[in-house]
């Protein structure tokens, strides 16, 4: 065989594997949180009056692609110490035994097993959430915003039973004092990887 036939087919099998990594789809970027602009927030009320707070410390990996839905999946872990709501009685009580037990659980997370598209362009996320050890499946909404330029922003929020996931259940197991209900909201700034 001639040099320029071999040099021909190399470039041959070089358009075919070219062409056939083009047809496969593209990986799901990973995503970098901004801090400072992130936050994720949670709300209840105690005797009635209501109360806000926020996690101050957690990561999030996220991988995300609108097109490979499949391909995507997020974890956050919260560091259940860093929880304050700026009420000296309530950030007293928060890491004690029987609320976050910050000793023996310092984290919480929520790990994705799905990610699937809603007919008004939002997102529903299902996955397994740890608090305190136990597991439960939990799914909520998010939007999304992913412009050409710039940062993307995911913003979602769901209404947790801290009972489920024993939480002040030796001192109000009933939620006569501590609302049995905790909202969670969550705002997420992050740009792709490089």
């Amino acid at each position: 065989m001639g040099p320029g036939k071999d040099h021909a087919m190399k470039i041959a099998a070089l358009a075919a594997a070219l062409a056939l990594l083009s047809a496969l789809p593209a990986a799901a970027a990973t995503y970098v949180v901004d801090p400072a602009r992130s936050s994720v927030g949670f709300s209840g009320t105690n005797s009635g009056e209501a109360f806000t707070g926020t996690f101050k410390s957690w990561t999030a990996d996220i991988v995300f692609d609108p097109a490979d839905l499949a391909g995507s999946h997020l974890k956050v872990v919260f560091d259940t110490a860093s929880a304050t709501t700026g009420n000296a009685m309530y950030d007293g009580t928060l890491p004690q035994a029987d609320w976050f037990a910050v000793k023996d659980y310092p984290t919480a997370s929520f790990t994705s097993t799905a990610i699937t598209a809603n007919a008004d362009g939002s997102y529903t996320a299902t996955g397994k959430l740890q608090i305190r050890n136990v597991t439960n499946e939990v799914s909520f909404p998010f939007t999304l915003s992913l412009p050409a330029n710039g940062p993307a922003e995911a913003k979602a929020s769901l209404n947790l039973n801290r009972v489920a996931y024993g939480i002040g259940v030796q001192s109000d197991p009933a939620g006569g004092w501590v609302g049995p209900y905790i909202a969670v909201t969550i705002d997420v700034v992050a740009t792709p990887k490089p």
